[in-house]
């Protein structure tokens, strides 16, 4: 195939970059490892299922709503075990904001393997992008790590080396051995910045692993699950996805705090006490007409032991969208069972982190 080459600084950042876009590496043996360890409890499955039950029971608002939940436990300690619980957690689901958070991770793992370089104004870029969830940031972000630009509807050919370079993401993300995140697309904001061979693309119908059952003309719309997600996060929580450096800074830069951004209340983050300073929370909140939700990490400082947690609400048809207190109201009341919960035997071993891994 003929290759298209939208500018000579374009062909000069592949030079840099080396390997073919998004031909990341086979998955190491841990990072395989620890996905296929990751199995439901039926214990968690139950003390879920209730969880939502007994919310749902209280908010007629909430019964509206199609709830999609990823619960994943990560006991501390190289004898523990990953555990998961779901609410349609294989369901997918169009996710608004949520995917900005899989393109700060794979911008540090191009750096990891000297694909690029971050340098300070794409560390602000990569800033605006989660911390005000900037759109036009993340159009900047998604054009660097695919090497695309934006510009007018190309011709078969030249499209076809657009559509593959856009698809680098989702790539990197299979090699993980995770397939179920359709993150192809930067964020819009309307209002004219969504054109040409972006919208080429969105209105592609041939693409694998977009949202289903779409009727047009945005055929090839972003698609994610709250199990596919919460794995992903799970293995930026043990440092294994990009290199410990490289997970640290991601987990910076998710950094949440209801007190410096109020909205967080309704969130991840507020399900967590701000003033009790044994936790911190990590996550990447998305709004969208029907959408909302957040995907993070729950960490106690003191030991150690994480939760992941991932929540989509979608409004159903006729119904208005969400934006109550569901999500902090999970996080609290998951929370307070796994964090208070005595550790039990290990069913087998598992590997924790890279050989390498030092505290996040």
């Amino acid at each position: 195939m003929k290759r298209f080459w939208p500018a000579l600084g374009l062909l000069a950042m592949l030079v840099f970059v080396g390997p073919a876009l998004g031909d990341a590496p086979p998955s190491e043996p841990a990072v395989e490892e620890f996905l296929a360890s990751i199995e439901i409890s039926p214990e968690l499955q139950e003390e879920l299922d209730g969880i939502v039950e007994d919310l749902r029971s209280r908010d007629a608002r909430l019964r509206q709503q199609t709830i999609r939940v990823s619960l994943i436990d990560l006991p501390p300690g190289d004898g523990s075990r990953p555990r998961l619980a779901h609410w349609n957690g294989d369901s997918p689901v169009y996710p608004a904001s949520v995917p900005k958070f899989v393109y700060l991770m794979a911008a540090y793992a191009w750096r990891d393997e000297s694909r690029l370089e971050i340098d300070p104004p794409f560390e602000r870029q990569l800033r605006a992008m989660i911390y005000r969830s900037s759109n036009r940031a993340t159009q900047r972000v998604v054009r660097r790590l695919t090497l695309t630009e934006a510009g007018g509807r190309l011709d078969p050919e030249p499209y076809q080396e657009f559509a593959y370079r856009r698809q680098a993401v989702k790539r990197w993300l299979a090699s993980l051995g995770i397939a179920d995140l359709h993150t192809v697309h930067p964020t819009y904001d309307g209002g004219g910045d969504l054109y040409g061979r972006d919208l080429q693309f969105l209105e592609d119908k041939n693409i694998e692993g977009c949202l289903p059952d779409q009727k047009g003309p945005y055929f090839n719309r972003q698609a994610m699950t709250a199990n596919g997600s919460a794995r992903l996060l799970a293995l930026l929580a043990e440092g294994l996805a990009i290199s410990p450096k490289s997970s640290h800074e991601v987990r910076e830069h998710m950094r949440r705090d209801p007190r410096k951004q109020p909205y967080l209340h309704y969130r991840i983050a507020g399900g967590v006490d701000a003033a009790d300073e044994s936790f911190e929370v990590f996550s990447k909140t998305g709004t969208w007409g029907p959408i909302f939700a957040d995907a993070g990490i729950v960490r106690r400082k003191t030991d150690g032991h994480q939760m992941v947690v991932v929540a989509f609400l979608e409004a159903r048809p006729g119904n208005s969208a969400y934006r109550g207190p569901f999500i902090a109201r999970l996080t609290g009341a998951a929370a307070a069972r796994i964090f208070s919960r005595a550790e039990a035997p290990p069913d087998r071993p598992r590997i924790r982190g890279r050989p390498d891994a030092t505290p996040g």
